[in-house]
């Protein structure tokens, strides 16, 4: 079975400024009061509501629509769903995290996106005949659509548009995080990692995450609704949660992907090196 071998660069993305104002792609403003915590008290509590999903194994529903470039190199608007899972294993230190992500079918995997300690990569038309692999190294931080990545949103951003990255709990910053309130959630401007964040009080859990670029605008926006229980393979005094619906959109594409999880468990017996093995997968 041919495989089409793409190779990448990872586009880098740079701290943003503060902004006074939410200014969200549609071009709504709000204004910003004074929050009554500060960083500190807000990284450790929100990186608590994490701590026991280190590993996740989840079903979804997901869709992903997105334009790509066909033999012809006419523009051609595609669009997958089905049923699928995302993996993922939080790193620690100086390790990355590890991300699987698949849409499947009728048993049939048509997408396998990932990354593992050196590479991000997409599997497309799986159990197809005419199967790719796109692939690149890790350069820079998050970011956007990667040249060339033909997905609307890179493996590597969605553990952190998702929530389930942990907040730096470093005392000095370039630029110092900020904390107001937006309604009656914490509004995070973090322009050391290139994110804002709407964050419930009560959980601690984010309804909306943005990769920001240098001028404090949207890159990537996941809108996070609803709440789904995880299950834990320990005892805890109230379960860890993540959303039950995600909805990513990419600004300045037409492209954007949902996950409608249906089920998740931090069990690590569920999760193994070779689903994050780019060798191992690309000989399956």
């Amino acid at each position: 079975m041919p495989v089409l071998l793409v190779v990448l660069s990872m586009l880098s993305m740079v701290a943003c400024h503060r902004p006074d104002t939410l200014t969200t792609n549609s071009g709504f403003i709000s204004p910003l009061k004074p929050a009554d915590i500060t960083y500190a008290e807000l990284a450790e509590r929100y990186n608590a509501a994490i701590a026991p999903m280190t590993t996740l194994w989840s079903r979804a529903d997901i869709e992903v629509e997105w334009f790509e470039i066909d033999g012809d190199g006419q523009r051609k608007y595609r669009s997958e769903s089905g049923n699928g899972k995302f993996i993922m294993r939080r790193g620690s230190g100086s390790t990355l995290t590890d991300t699987a992500m698949t849409v499947e079918k009728l048993g049939k995997i048509y997408l396998w996106a990932g990354t593992n300690q050196f590479n991000y990569y997409l599997f497309d038309r799986v159990d197809g005949d005419n199967k790719k692999l796109y692939v690149g190294e890790h350069i820079g931080s998050l970011g956007g659509q990667p040249k060339a990545y033909p997905l609307p949103v890179h493996p590597r951003s969605i553990p952190r548009l998702l929530g389930l990255e942990p907040l730096e709990e470093a005392l000095f910053f370039e630029a110092e995080p900020t904390i107001d309130l937006y309604g009656d959630q914490y509004l995070l401007n973090h322009p050391d990692q290139s994110v804002r964040m709407l964050i419930d009080p009560k959980t601690f859990r984010p309804t909306r995450v943005d990769l920001t670029n240098a001028k404090g605008f949207s890159v990537l926006t996941a809108k996070l609704s609803g709440q789904l229980e995880v299950e834990a393979n320990r005892a805890l005094p109230s379960p860890p949660l993540i959303c039950d619906k995600a909805e990513v959109y990419v600004a300045g594409y037409e492209s954007r992907f949902t996950l409608d999880f249906q089920s998740a468990t931090t069990s690590s017996r569920k999760v193994s090196d070779q689903m994050f093995d780019l060798e191992a997968l690309s000989k399956a």
